[in-house]
């Protein structure tokens, strides 16, 4: 397997290139990412192209055994060109235009930023067509942010002509009556950008990370996102084409996990195969175990195939302050649990820190002054196991029987308008996910799109916009003997986000067994007590207060004004089971509904009980199966295994129990 790191030649004096590509070797690294940043560098002058220092930088690292992925530098346009096209500065919400300082400080909807992005792609290419040493491509860097420009504008009245045909069609579906919005013409059509409102003009969602800040039309939000979201793909796809003209490599982008400013289900339809970049821990936030495993699901799911990590985080990282150090035995920890998810190649985040820019605090394997300590150490320990690991973890397959859906038409729905402003989407997704993981059930994370055939349980959490094909797609899949568990806030809205004028839930009502008498959002401090077959529990977000037309009761509220009345049900219909969850749950209940639900499925763990902070993953290689046991607390913990297996590493066999040090991570060979 590839086993590598993100490498910066340019920060650094070329007598240094040497040393560096040395101590690569003896750490086991086998493959570098170059150049993604380094436009400036590669055509100093418009035109004038200058890769005379990359090469050499390929050749040393080649001397040492290295291969190479190379990085389109999109993400990070050079001064000259931006000063040429001024008009190329993205647009923020309140029409303010940005400056250079910092990177993506452009908008890619930019005609003549979308031909100097060809060219640079085009002449990186064609001069390494024939380059040995290079073995993939990546496209520009961490995509995202939307902008608000003229070039998004008329791009964006092309797009919704496109889609609707007709003005006509797009008022009708955007509901554009409402308060006389209604458009006569295209050149009309404006951008959701800061508007004249009333007092109530902030949204409910505006906490939210990336939210648009300010009301409109939730058509027109929507259709924006999707709009910026096909916007990206495409421009994605103008760099593959002239990458593809020279070269038949493999061609990815480095996706960000639970990112959800654009549909990454479309982002990965053109690349070969997916990357992302994963960091724990940094000065923004740190992550739980089961939101990394989550998102390492989610990048497996995307294409349903094993993906790369393009960037793991291997020191303390942030940008003006930094999160916490990785402890020993962390990084290795995040190591295999990435593979545990899919990850077939490891290519940690950086080789050095560096000693310039705004990420002078985001360390990587060594510090400033470039001496091994610890993490290089540790990494170096890694590279040996991942060679002597390597067959089993190429192309192995995670199997599972529980499928989780991630909708961005439904996250950016909710988060413009959130229902209840405690109301997360992306929360949603993850507590349901955790609650499978903690009773060590895995999960594929997957799009609506996907085959719900080979799963016997597929969790569609908050599934608000609804089509007809949709609908067809899960009441076949249940007929057929699937079980589908669908909540609250699931089928209220059409496609093109107008509330439907189908009793609620819509389109899920007959499948449910159940219709929506009223619904109560919980506010100011309330709860309501739920009381069930899995016991009690506190809603603190959400009830629907639910009338049975087949479905029977699991859980009922105990408290408020509608006490007695189901919160939680099941209804057969045809050869399987919908499970309506009318209301969120505390962890506790939620886990104990979760549990409820995989003994009545007949789902099957990978440990025959639970274990705070133990992820158990199991995997299959030609025929072998395996389990990952991965201890994610600082201290030891004894787990009960069923029937016998072998450490892949030390060869050791081990029967009914294994005691898991801090921070440790086992491969276990059935036998």
């Amino acid at each position: 397997m590839y086993f590598g790191v993100d490498y910066y030649p340019e920060h650094w004096p070329e007598e240094r290139w040497p040393i560096d590509a040395k101590m690569m070797n003896e750490a086991n690294i086998n493959i570098v990412r170059l150049a993604e940043f380094a436009w400036a560098k590669m055509e100093p002058e418009e035109g004038i192209y200058d890769f005379s220092w990359l090469d050499r930088s390929i050749n040393i690292l080649a001397s040492e055994g290295m291969k190479i992925i190379l990085g389109t530098p999109t993400a990070a346009a050079p001064k000259w060109m931006m000063d040429k096209h001024p008009d190329m500065y993205p647009v923020d919400v309140y029409g303010l235009t940005k400056g250079f300082g910092t990177r993506r400080h452009y908008c890619l909807n930019h005609p003549i930023y979308r031909d100097y992005s060809k060219k640079i792609a085009r002449a990186m290419a064609e001069h390494y067509k024939d380059n040995e040493h290079i073995v993939a491509w990546q496209i520009d860097n961490e995509f995202g942010g939307t902008c608000y420009c003229q070039s998004d504008l008329n791009a964006f009245r092309i797009w919704l002509r496109n889609k609707y045909g007709s003005i006509e069609k797009m008022n009708e579906e955007w509901g554009t009556i409402f308060w006389s919005h209604t458009y006569r013409n295209w050149e009309e059509i404006i951008l959701p950008r800061y508007s004249a409102s009333d007092g109530f003009s902030q949204n409910g969602g505006s906490n939210q990370l990336l939210s648009t800040p300010f009301n409109h039309n939730p058509g027109m939000l929507l259709d924006y996102q999707r709009f910026f979201s096909d916007a990206t793909v495409s421009y994605q796809r103008i760099q593959i084409d002239e990458i593809r003209a020279f070269s038949t490599l493999p061609i990815t982008h480095n996706l960000m996990g639970h990112f959800s400013e654009l549909n990454y289900f479309d982002l990965g339809q053109d690349l070969d195969f997916i990357s992302w970049d994963n960091y724990p821990n940094h000065m923004w936030a740190k992550s739980t175990p089961t939101a990394v495993s989550m998102a390492h699901d989610l990048m497996r799911g995307i294409k349903q195939r094993n993906f790369w990590m393009m960037e793991q985080q291997s020191g303390p990282c942030g940008w003006h302050s930094m999160g916490d150090t990785p402890e020993p035995g962390q990084v290795r920890l995040w190591t295999y649990q990435a593979i545990a998810h899919g990850a077939e190649a490891m290519v940690y985040f950086r080789w050095r820190a560096c000693t310039v820019g705004i990420e002078q605090y985001w360390h990587g394997i060594l510090d400033h002054d470039g001496i091994g300590r610890r993490r290089y150490r540790e990494i170096t320990r890694i590279g040996s196991e991942m060679a002597q690991l390597s067959d089993l973890i190429v192309d192995a397959t995670n199997r599972n029987s529980v499928a989780l859906v991630k909708s961005y038409d439904n996250a950016w729905s909710h988060r413009a308008q959130p229902h209840n402003q405690k109301f997360s989407y992306g929360g949603l997704l993850d507590s349901y996910y955790r609650s499978m993981a903690i009773n060590h059930v895995g999960l594929d994370v997957t799009g609506v799109d996907t085959d719900f055939t080979p799963y016997k349980l597929v969790l569609m959490p908050a599934f608000n916009l609804m089509t007809e094909d949709i609908a067809a797609k899960c009441k076949t899949y249940v007929a057929n003997g699937g079980s589908l568990l669908i909540t609250f806030r699931s089928g209220t809205r059409t496609w093109n986000n107008q509330m439907t004028t189908l009793t609620f839930p819509g389109m899920f009502s007959e499948l449910a067994g159940v219709e929506l008498e009223e619904f109560d959002s919980v506010n100011f401090g309330r709860t309501v007590s739920i009381n069930g077959s899995f016991g009690e529990g506190t809603a603190s977000v959400w009830c629907d207060v639910l009338k049975l037309t087949g479905a029977q009761t699991l859980a009922s509220y105990n408290s408020h004004y509608y006490k007695g009345t189901p919160a939680v049900t099941v209804n057969a219909f045809g050869k399987g089971h919908v499970y309506y969850v009318g209301c969120d749950l505390d962890d506790a209940a939620m886990d104990n509904l979760m549990n409820l639900i995989i003994d009545r499925e007949g789902i099957t763990r990978s440990l025959p009980q639970n274990y705070d902070g133990v992820e158990a993953v199991e995997r299959t290689k030609d025929g072998q199966h395996y389990l990952m046991l991965l201890n994610h607390k600082n201290e030891s913990i004894e787990v009960e295994l069923s029937g016998v297996f072998e450490d892949a590493l030390s060869g050791a066999m081990i029967e009914e129990r294994i005691i898991l040090e801090p921070y440790a991570a086992h491969v276990l060979l059935k036998r």
